[in-house]
């Protein structure tokens, strides 16, 4: 189980670089809760099944232009439960292959019926970007 859950998820990040939003949606269980606490702007904040698939459509919108780009550098893995694989994981985040943001994220993907589902997903502000003088 831990092999397919590995190759799914790999799958799921190779999709999440191509943009296409409504096929990234697929993979968000309906029982998905995220935590994120990146912002500037406020502490953190939660995200629910439709609330987040939604939000999705709206940042890849903003996105469209800047080309995103996620690398996943993982720290650990391991099944949490038979059918839940649990990562840990530094995500760097690109606009136009130029870094803008490094998160801790910890994901949880459980196998539903219909497929493995991004179940839990926990990011934090990463590091500080340090920008190069030239």
């Amino acid at each position: 189980m831990l092999n397919e859950g590995l190759n799914a998820v790999k799958d799921y990040r190779k999709l999440l670089n191509t943009g296409k939003v409504r096929e990234i949606n697929k993979w968000i269980s309906d029982d998905f809760i995220g935590y994120f606490g990146y912002y500037e702007d406020r502490e953190y904040e939660v995200y629910h099944g439709e609330q987040y698939r939604l939000d999705n459509i709206e940042t890849f919108k903003m996105y469209e232009e800047k080309k995103p780009s996620w690398v996943y550098n993982d720290l650990t893995h391991s099944l949490r439960e038979e059918n839940e694989l649990i990562l840990s994981s530094i995500v760097d985040f690109y606009f136009s292959e130029q870094k803008v943001a490094s998160a801790l994220a910890v994901e949880v993907f459980r196998k539903e019926n219909s497929g493995w589902k991004l179940f839990r997903q926990h990011m934090e502000k990463y590091g500080l970007l340090q920008q190069e003088s030239k």
